[in-house]
């Protein structure tokens, strides 16, 4: 199976990253760090040396220093950005795909509405939601209840469901979680953000 290049950017500027804090890490502990295989990080390693993004300085007979070359430095700061401007456009896009899926609401009259999930998507919908004028009765989620979450008291759906005066949205784009949670709940109106 061939790596796709945008993961491979991403490893290597982890890795980049990993090594600019601590050059005496082995490749074992890039694995560990990283989270993938230790044939990759020597893959890759030979790859930036290749490349001239790293060198190879010998401690001893059973150690070696990798560093960072100015080239790898700027080659680090490129991929940070690309980094960066990916999460921008997936910041952008869920944005809209969310608005696409609850700007309804309000012209079918409701006011208020309730998240299930705290996450990523929750966090865009919770800036759409302000955005179209939805006032956020409760934010539910049974592994974080109690906790807050940008100044809602966070609850379990056994609270909800006893409260249930708002339409929930299921913050996640995941079809077999939407699924089971929609067979789970049946009685409970909720709004999804994918068919």
């Amino acid at each position: 199976m061939k790596e796709k290049p945008g993961n491979l950017d991403i490893r290597e500027l982890e890795i980049l990253e990993r090594l600019e804090d601590n050059g005496h890490l082995t490749q074992r502990d890039l694995s560990k760090e990283v989270g993938i295989a230790l044939g990759l990080v020597n893959h890759l390693l030979k790859k930036m040396v290749k490349k001239g993004w790293i060198t190879i300085k010998n401690i001893d007979s059973k150690k070696i220093r990798y560093l960072i070359t100015p080239e790898g430095a700027r080659e680090k700061s490129g991929l940070l950005y690309k980094r960066v401007e990916s999460t921008i456009h997936f910041y952008l896009d869920a944005k809209r795909v969310i608005k696409e899926k609850v700007e309804h609401l309000k012209g079918d009259g409701v006011k208020s509405v309730s998240i299930y999930g705290i996450n990523h998507i929750s966090e865009v919908l919770f800036i759409v939601l302000k955005e179209l004028g939805l006032e956020l009765t409760y934010v539910v989620e049974e592994e974080k209840e109690g906790e807050e979450w940008f100044g809602y008291n966070v609850i379990g759906m056994e609270e909800f469901v006893e409260n249930k005066d708002s339409v929930l949205i299921f913050a996640s784009f995941d079809k077999n979680e939407i699924d089971r949670f929609c067979k789970e709940y049946e009685d409970v109106k909720v709004v999804v953000l994918r068919e």
